[in-house]
């Protein structure tokens, strides 16, 4: 399910900071849209998308009344993600916030068209060809890298919109932009050292340096062991990379984060069930209920998955409780099968080990 939050919205039709089901904030938005149309009036705030984790998908500005170009807010998400092209592994995610939002969206405010720009730029034309289906979606980190590409690769697609003209330099950042959302962020990273930054755009350099393998440079910008071990956690890498990855960091800078999320990958369940004081993200909370259970300890799990929103976890204690009464229920059938019927007892401890096979996919299925 998805979620939306408004800000700096100065109409008081639209209550900002307020959490939206993302078909109350389409409601919301369509509602506003159409009531300043009909004044000949126009106002702008700023929204945010999160996913039932509460971890963000996508930022923007909608604009409503006279000066907008979408109906409302599924309008415009569903063409922006649909415009920026991607590396191919990021498909499977770009499709299922599509179709989230078109699950979540009523069929009578899909039908309202959009309505088009007076002008539109040959360039622009062309860009959207070039420009296909973007998402901002995945792990942490990964999530908050390609929000800040995609948010910042909109504002010069907007400007093109509307004919106004795009200067050389403007030009240049776009290209390094559009580079980077297909993974290659040298030209970007070179842009953004040799400028002078806003806080956003040293959140995104950072981001930038690990996605290149550079995490020395992105500790020496945040001065923040603890921060970047948790960027690394949470980067999009196999569990082998990712292993050596947080094991060369924490061999130069240890912390008890590091600890921790190297004994999630080992699945050293001891130690992560025993560690008490690390900064609590969603993960290494999903991690810990991980570990209880492993452990056989039901009433610890459940009181750590209390800790998270995620409603993923708690599924995990349910699975997990469910897989456990039938492992027990197929051990009392073979204690009271014969041990002269060998073809039962087979097909018995066949299931037995089938169940155990999903127990462990249960557990460690993210």
């Amino acid at each position: 399910m998805l979620f939306v939050r408004f800000t700096d919205v100065p109409d008081t039709r639209i209550q900002n900071y307020e959490r939206l089901t993302f078909a109350e904030a389409v409601v919301a938005t369509h509602d506003l849209h159409q009531a300043l149309s009909e004044e000949g009036t126009s106002c702008s705030g700023d929204f945010r998308l999160f996913d039932q984790k509460d971890e963000l998908l996508y930022r923007g500005t909608f604009t409503f009344g006279t000066g907008g170009t979408y109906p409302n807010l599924y309008h415009q998400v569903k063409d922006r993600v649909q415009r920026i092209r991607t590396k191919k592994e990021d498909n499977a995610k770009r499709m299922w916030l599509l179709d989230e939002i078109e699950a979540e969206t009523p069929d009578d405010y899909k039908r309202q068209s959009v309505k088009s720009n007076p002008i539109v730029s040959s360039t622009y034309q062309s860009r959207l060809t070039r420009l296909q289906r973007r998402l901002i979606y995945g792990a942490a980190t990964v999530g908050v890298l390609f929000t800040s590409l995609f948010t910042a690769t909109q504002w010069f697609i907007d400007k093109e919109a509307h004919a106004e003209q795009v200067t050389g330099v403007e030009q240049m950042w776009l290209d390094a932009y559009e580079q980077a959302l297909q993974g290659e962020e040298s030209l970007l990273i070179d842009l953004l050292e040799r400028k002078d930054r806003s806080e956003e755009e040293d959140t995104l350099l950072v981001d930038l340096y690990l996605a290149e393998g550079a995490d020395q440079k992105a500790l020496e910008l945040t001065d923040d062991p603890i921060l970047i071990e948790t960027k690394l956690a949470g980067l999009d890498l196999s569990g082998k990379e990712k292993l050596e990855r947080l094991q060369e960091f924490q061999t130069s800078h240890p912390t008890d984060e590091g600890a921790f999320d190297i004994a999630v990958l080992k699945r050293d369940n001891e130690t992560v069930a025993n560690t008490k004081d690390v900064e609590w993200t969603a993960s290494r909370i999903s991690a810990k209920v991980t570990a209880y259970l492993y452990l056989g300890d039901i009433e610890s799990a459940n009181e750590w998955a209390s800790k998270t929103k995620d409603p993923d976890v708690q599924e995990k204690i349910d699975n997990y409780q469910g897989i456990m009464a039938t492992i027990d229920e197929l051990n009392e059938k073979l204690k009271k099968t014969s041990s002269k019927d060998t073809s039962a007892r087979e097909k018995i401890q066949a299931a037995i080990a089938a169940e155990e096979v999903n127990l462990d996919t249960i557990l460690y299925s993210d």
